[in-house]
């Protein structure tokens, strides 16, 4: 055996950490209308094993048991609460679907996409070279960072004028800001139905119990009354619990709606500020170059 063979070099630590993120799931690569799929469908398969464990865990005729999933219904488990947790799972997991989307804003920022070199002006090379950079890594440009730069940059190219670049800056980031707004239009739905399906839980529980009670018993048989009304106060009670887990799971959500939203909002400012301290102040005004005039002979 010849052991003078040479052996094969051994990878260099780049070729090791590029071929292990070739094996990683990276949700940056997902677009956000997928990634809400996804998420939604992740949702509905965690909430209902939390409540085939919740209804195996718990006592059926526990308190526990009847105020957060109405064990002890004919219609288990179609119950209204286990539809309420069912509505604020998805809720929540929308609401990380916008933590995601605020904390890869702010992850783009930090990939500085720009560049700095001391605060010299843009060429006209420089500024297609951001453009080719930003097109490598923002695949069809569906974040925020990647869409202005690319639209000041055409703006600027095809004008000259820092002044266009700066409006579309500014038309850009107001267009965003009305885009967040409305990827919470099924939270805000979500944050308005919770509340209003507890109000109708508790409106047909009120219903089933007075049915329940039409047959008035003797007065003068004590025990038979107390029963009566023992039965009667404990399905009027078992119809509030739909209202008061409404608005608990109601309360949470609005909570982690307030926050998404802010870090959102936050994380697009950023975006905006970055643009114009490292893109906008760099440009300078090309000037115009007019056709010389003709004269008349």
């Amino acid at each position: 055996m010849d052991t003078n063979q040479e052996k094969p070099p051994l990878p260099s630590t780049q070729q090791v950490r590029r071929h292990s993120r070739s094996f990683t799931f990276d949700l940056s690569r997902i677009h956000q209308d997928d990634l809400r799929i996804i998420v939604a469908l992740s949702s509905l398969l965690l909430a209902g094993i939390v409540l085939t464990v919740l209804s195996f865990a718990l006592k059926t005729d526990g308190i526990v048991a009847i105020v957060l999933i109405d064990r002890q219904s004919p219609l288990y488990p179609l119950t209204v609460q286990n539809i309420l947790h069912v509505l604020f799972v998805l809720g929540i997991g929308e609401v990380f679907v916008r933590l995601y989307s605020a904390s890869d804003a702010r992850n783009q920022l930090m990939k500085n996409l720009i560049g700095h070199d001391g605060g010299q002006h843009f060429t006209e090379s420089e500024l297609k070279n951001i453009q080719q950079r930003i097109r490598e890594d923002g695949g069809e440009y569906h974040r925020h960072l990647h869409r202005l730069i690319h639209r000041v940059i055409q703006q600027y190219l095809a004008t000259g004028s820092v002044g266009d670049a700066q409006s579309v800056l500014d038309s850009s980031i107001e267009y965003f800001q009305h885009e967040i707004t409305l990827r919470y239009t099924m939270l805000r739905y979500l944050t308005w139905v919770l509340p209003t399906l507890g109000f109708i839980g508790t409106l047909i529980g009120i219903s089933i119990a007075l049915a329940g009670t039409g047959t008035l018993p003797n007065l003068e048989d004590h025990a038979a009354l107390e029963a009566w009304i023992g039965n009667l106060t404990s399905d009027l009670g078992v119809a509030f619990y739909t209202t008061l887990v409404a608005l608990v799971l109601a309360a949470i959500l609005v909570f982690s709606i307030n926050i998404a939203s802010e870090r959102e909002q936050s994380a697009l400012n950023e975006t905006g500020q970055y643009c114009l301290d490292n893109l906008i102040s760099r440009l300078q005004n090309q000037p115009m170059h007019l056709p010389a005039p003709t004269s008349d002979r």
